[in-house]
């Protein structure tokens, strides 16, 4: 569809001449997606043209179609004005072109080297060590793969970074814990669980003994002092946490280029508080250093009383080790929301430290995971653990399948894919700004906007392309079929196809995979309705024309999985 938009913004610039003031890349940045189909398949609102026209916008669409009307060309079936519009429908070849380029690309189409040359880091998920993954952490880890995969998509070189909280004052909460009532057999058995409820406790016991708050702030600078014995205790539980972290990530298709936590920065500190004191930033407030952001913004807490160094400490010094290091054009910090102001803290001083690079951090920031009973918090224990759920959703498509398809055999692993892919496409089919409403109902319904519904319609086309091939039928790309160039439900669908590489272009410059996910369920559904319309096994029909029936299906096949494994999903040949 892209190569259509950019045909049909050069034919309406070069309609316009110069008199418009619209460049042909501008022409393109303003066409749309008409409202309905059987208004076009391209739109050109004429209002900003008609303004430096001095014409009623709906007068030059007239002319401008009048002018295009000569043209007869073959990718269009027609150019019309509506209203304040100027509409183009494609033709049925252009449609089977779109065909053949789905067979030509396989799983590359969809793809594109807009991106290329460009380098983008991008940090996501993030989680503290010592504490096992809950459903609050769902929306970075997965929206960040996500991104990383559509970015890839368009062309960009990525480095996935996990920026592990494996440093702060909660391990000095997790040594008081071990030291006071630790059981190595459990510790042994399920290394995060039980380090998580450890954490817990102490918090829970903290309430009533505020002195450990002290104590194990005191443990933890023992731990920056490097102290033998708990710098060993630290190592393990960081370790043995990457491990029950990684069995998790699997699950959901998260993978990463590097594990770099913050504790990896320690000794970048000195560095950057040198550079920071030469440069006159640093500011001595009630015994700690900070940088004075101006008035709109409160100062960036840079190194404590005691001298222990906070988040901000040493994001500073990540980004600066990131840039040397990577050489980024662009790096991405996939975080809340609710670290708005951290971010703008450090970015502002990066600027004033003179790093112009500064320019190209961005906090890709987002929404949170809500139930009735509203946030989540680990050190009160009230916490969803991201396993827990990835099983109940496992268990519950169990039941599901067994209704629907009681016969299937491989039960156990489809359950995987639909329960996993459904908590998955529930939160990147939200988008990012918003909160995720979770609801077990809805998330795992076969017939709403969920993934369960959308990997339904894959096995589906799987389904159909297996009982073809038992009768001895073999897809060909459509292209002769006067079957499929008389179907609106086929011409729409091979339209939608084209679709993918907007979508991925629009989610990567919005940083929005719910773009993709929106996309997904549109293809799905124009599936469906050329399904219901068109019989695609016809005994009646002849073998070429099932042949290209079947190439159709195989085409959508193709795309939807290329959709889904954008979003981090699976697809199923059976369910």
């Amino acid at each position: 569809m892209i190569q259509y938009l950019a045909k049909a913004s050069r034919l309406i610039s070069e309609a316009l001449g110069s008199e418009s003031g619209l460049s042909q890349q501008q022409v393109l940045q303003l066409l749309e997606r008409p409202p309905t189909e059987d208004k076009g398949d391209i739109a050109f609102p004429c209002f900003q043209v008609a303004k430096a026209l001095r014409k009623a916008p709906p007068l030059v669409a007239k002319d401008l179609s009048e002018k295009l009307s000569t043209q007869q060309d073959p990718d269009f079936e027609w150019i019309r004005p509506l209203g304040p519009y100027l509409n183009f429908r494609l033709s049925a070849s252009a449609a089977f072109a779109i065909v053949s380029d789905v067979k030509a690309q396989g799983t590359r189409f969809g793809h594109s080297e807009a991106g290329k040359g460009q380098k983008v880091l991008i940090e996501y998920s993030s989680p503290n060590v010592a504490k096992e993954l809950h459903i609050g952490h769902f929306r970075n880890t997965i929206l960040g793969q996500a991104l990383n995969n559509i970015y890839k998509a368009a062309g960009f070189t990525t480095i996935s970074v996990n920026h592990l909280g494996d440093w702060g004052s909660q391990f000095g909460r997790v040594a008081w814990g071990y030291q006071h009532y630790g059981d190595e057999k459990e510790l042994e058995k399920d290394p995060l669980n039980y380090l998580t409820k450890l954490y817990v406790r102490v918090n829970q016991e903290e309430e009533s003994n505020p002195a450990i708050d002290k104590e194990a702030r005191l443990l933890f600078k023992k731990i920056e002092d490097k102290d033998p014995e708990l710098t060993a205790l630290w190592k393990r539980f960081r370790e043995l946490s990457i491990e029950g972290l990684d069995k998790v990530y699997d699950r959901l298709g998260v993978q990463f280029d590097h594990y770099i936590g913050e504790s990896f920065y320690i000794d970048k500190v000195e560095a950057l508080v040198t550079e920071l004191k030469k440069k006159n930033l640093l500011t001595l407030s009630e015994g700690a250093q900070v940088v004075m952001l101006g008035d709109d913004i409160p100062p960036c807490l840079v190194i404590t009383g005691d001298g222990t160094t906070l988040y901000a400490t040493r994001d500073l010094a990540a980004a600066i080790y990131r840039h040397g290091h990577f050489k980024f054009d662009r790096c991405l910090y996939v975080v809340g929301n609710e670290q708005a102001l951290h971010f703008r803290q450090v970015f502002t001083v990066l600027k004033m430290m003179g790093h112009k690079w500064a320019e190209t951090l961005e906090h890709v920031n987002y929404g949170l995971y809500r139930f009735k009973d509203g946030k989540f918090s680990t050190r009160k224990g009230k916490v969803i653990l991201a396993e827990e759920v990835l099983n109940e959703a496992r268990d519950k498509a169990v039941e599901i399948i067994n209704q629907k398809n009681p016969d299937l055999k491989e039960k156990a692993e489809a359950a995987e894919i639909v329960g996993v892919g459904a908590v998955v496409f529930n939160d990147l089919s939200t988008d990012r700004l918003k909160d995720v409403e979770f609801d077990w109902e809805r998330v795992l319904d076969f017939e709403g906007d969920t993934g369960p519904y959308v990997q339904y319609t894959y096995a589906r086309a799987c389904s159909i392309l297996r009982q073809a091939k038992e009768k001895g039928f073999e897809p060909r790309t459509p292209g002769k079929s006067k079957v499929l160039a008389e179907s609106e439900a086929a011409l729409s669908l091979m339209k939608q196809f084209g679709r993918l590489g907007m979508a991925v272009e629009g989610a990567q410059r919005l940083n929005k995979p719910s773009i993709v996910s929106n996309y997904a369920l549109d293809l799905a559904k124009a599936f469906n309705g050329f399904y219901r319309q068109v019989r695609v096994l016809d005994e009646n029909a002849p073998r070429e024309e099932t042949a290209e029936k079947l190439g159709l299906v195989a085409a959508f096949r193709q795309v939807l999985g290329n959709t889904l494994g954008l979003l981090c999903m699976r697809a199923p040949e059976e369910m």
